[in-house]
C-alpha cells in the first residue's frame, strides 16, 4: 500500500564558506556576483515563495511510492533570484515518456553539511554531473550506488537551508535552496575523473580510515596509494559501481601508521603509468 506522503517535505541544510558575494543566475544562465562582500557571518533570513518550513540536519526526507513508474532521472534544471534558488528534477519511464510518480526517495543532508544527497530508486540517468556556479551551489554529480539505486549531490558553495517538494503527473522533485548558518565540516576534493568524500584534506583521523566517494576511473578500478617521504606504506584498490554511463560509488577501509601521511585516490594512466587523481594529507594518530 502506498504511504501518504505531504506535497511538500520541509528540510533544512546547514553549511558555511569563505566570504564572498552570492551571484544572480540570469535567464541566459550568466552568472553575476555580488558587488561586495557580506558585512555579517550570519546571512539574513530570506522568505522564498511557496509554502514548508525550512529545516536542519540528518535524514531529512523519506517518500515511498509504491508501483512508481519511474526508471530515468532525466532533466535537472534549476532557476536562481537573489532570494532562492530551485533545483527541479524531472523522471522518465523505461520507454522514455515522462512518468507519472516520483520514485522511492531519501534526501539527506551529511554529516559535512556541505552536500546534499538525495537517493532515488531509478536505474539509470540522461544528467552525468553539471556544473551549477549559482551562489548556493558548485556543481552536481549523478552517481550509481553501490547498493542499487542512484544519487544525486549538490555540492554547496555557501550556507543554505532548503526544503522540498513533489508533484505527480508529471513527476516532479523540487529542492528550494536559501541562505543557511551552519557552516561547513570539512569538504569534498573533486578532481577532474574523482569526487573523494572522505577522508578530507588536512584532516586528523584514526589508523582505520574510510576512503569513500565516486569516480569516472577506467574500468571502475579506483587505485589507492598511501606514502610517508617518499616511501608508500599501503597500495590497494577498490570497485566503483559504474564508470561507463555515470559516476561509480565507491568504498572501502585502509589501515595506515601513524603520523603524517599522503593518501592518493585515483588511478593509473594506461600511456605512460602516472598517477591520475586526487593526493589529500592527513594526520593519523
Amino acid at each position: 500500500m502506498r504511504r501518504v506522503v505531504p506535497t511538500v517535505i520541509a528540510l533544512l541544510i546547514g553549511a558555511c564558506a569563505d566570504g564572498g558575494g552570492i551571484g544572480v543566475t540570469t535567464s541566459t544562465g550568466a552568472v553575476i556576483p555580488s558587488s561586495s562582500a557580506p558585512t555579517s557571518t550570519l546571512p539574513p533570513v530570506v522568505e522564498c515563495p511557496g509554502d514548508g518550513e525550512f529545516e536542519e540536519g540528518g535524514s531529512l526526507a523519506e517518500i515511498d511510492e509504491d508501483g512508481s513508474d519511474s526508471h530515468t532521472i532525466g532533466r535537472i534544471s534549476w532557476e536562481a533570484s537573489d532570494q532562492c534558488e530551485t533545483f527541479t528534477f524531472e523522471f522518465e519511464t523505461e520507454e522514455g515518456a515522462p512518468a507519472t510518480t516520483v520514485p522511492d526517495l531519501h534526501i539527506e543532508h551529511l554529516d559535512s553539511f556541505q552536500v546534499i544527497r538525495i537517493t532515488m530508486d531509478v536505474e539509470s540517468t540522461v544528467v552525468t554531473d553539471q556544473l551549477v556556479e549559482t551562489g548556493l551551489v558548485h556543481r552536481l554529480y549523478v552517481v550509481r550506488a553501490l547498493e542499487g539505486g542512484m544519487f544525486v549531490d549538490l555540492h554547496l558553495a555557501a550556507p543554505a537551508a532548503a526544503r522540498a517538494g513533489i508533484r505527480s503527473s508529471p513527476a516532479r522533485l523540487t529542492v528550494d535552496l536559501r541562505p543557511g548558518f551552519v557552516p561547513f565540516d570539512g569538504s569534498a576534493s573533486i578532481g577532474e575523473f574523482v569526487v573523494l568524500m572522505t577522508p578530507t584534506a588536512d584532516q586528523e583521523v584514526g589508523q582505520v580510515v574510510e576512503v569513500a566517494g565516486y569516480s569516472r576511473t577506467f574500468e571502475s578500478n579506483v587505485l589507492i596509494i598511501a606514502t610517508q617521504g617518499d616511501f608508500p606504506v599501503v597500495e590497494t584498490s577498490t570497485t566503483a559501481a559504474d564508470y561507463i554511463d555515470t559516476w561509480g560509488e565507491f568504498r572501502t577501509e585502509v589501515t595506515l601508521p601513524p603520523g603524517a601521511v599522503s593518501l592518493f585516490v585515483g588511478e593509473s594512466s594506461p600511456e605512460d603509468g602516472s598517477l591520475e587523481g586526487i593526493t589529500v594529507e592527513l594526520l593519523v594518530s
